[in-house]
This record gives structure tokens, C-alpha cells and sequence, in this order.
């Protein structure tokens, strides 16, 4: 389905998911994984550095992995209810569950962020942000 690839403060590899636009003129990001001291948590990258949200604030690291989408698999975005069969899936150690690769629509753009399977968070001007209205990212063939 996909693969993770490790940064190293290279560009995005060829494949990578690149679906979220802020409109502050940052530009685009990429979803990707970012590995923090709470989990392996969906966040938002771009030019060798994520962002993430996690316990009220926006974090940013160095430590992540592009999403890379293997060859014969196609992403979607997907509105749901449930979260649906082959979501992009991270872990979070608070509450030992796995949360889920989203793009927040919100006034700020389309953001790269997580969800617990019934609201989404994403990082904003130093803070974790809640949206209600946000897409699975999903990886089928």
C-alpha cells in the first residue's frame, strides 16, 4: 500500500503525498508520520521539516517519514462516518490507539492533520486545532 520513508532533509520522494495547501502563502504539504516522544503521529511537512499537533500545541521535528505510495495503489480522499479500510494509520502512546492520516478542511486552507476516528486535530500558529470537517487519506489499488 505505502511505505515510509525516512527524511533526510531531502525533497518529498517521487510518489509522496503532497494533498494539503495553507492559505498563508507557505504553499503546499505533504502528509507524512512524524516520530515523537507520544507515538508516530500524522502530521504535516515540507521542505525537511513537519509540523504535528499533540496536547494542545503545535510541535515541529525533523524525525518523520514521507508516506511514499507503492506503484499499482492510488490515494483518495475519503468523508465518512467510520474510518475506512486502508486509511494512512499512525499510533499515538496516550491513550495506546492509532490515529489516522486526515486533510482538515478548514479556513486556513486544506491541512494535513490526524484523526481518533471521530473529530481531527492539526497544528496552527503554535497550536493543536479541532476540525469536524476533514477526509481520511486512503491508499487502495
Amino acid at each position: 500500500m505505502y511505505d515510509l520513508v525516512h527524511n533526510h532533509g531531502q525533497h518529498p520522494p517521487c510518489n509522496s503525498m503532497m494533498l494539503g495547501h495553507q492559505n498563508d502563502g507557505s504553499g503546499s504539504y505533504w502528509l507524512v508520520i512524524v516520530n515523537t516522544p507520544n507515538g508516530r503521529i500524522p502530521g504535516k511537512a515540507r521542505a525537511g521539516k513537519a509540523w504535528y499537533s499533540f496536547g494542545g500545541k503545535e510541535h515541529e521535528s525533523t524525525d518523520f517519514h514521507w508516506i511514499k505510495v507503492s506503484r499499482g495503489y492510488r490515494v483518495h480522499q475519503e468523508k465518512c462516518n467510520s474510518v475506512p479500510h486502508g486509511a494512512v494509520v499512525g499510533f499515538q502512546h496516550n491513550n495506546n490507539k492509532p490515529v489516522f492520516g486526515v486533510i482538515c478542511h478548514t479556513p486556513h486552507g486544506h491541512v494535513p492533520g490526524k484523526s481518533n476516528g471521530q473529530e481531527a486535530h492539526y497544528g496552527w500558529g503554535g497550536k493543536e486545532e479541532t476540525c469536524r470537517n476533514f477526509s481520511y487519506i486512503v491508499v487502495r489499488q
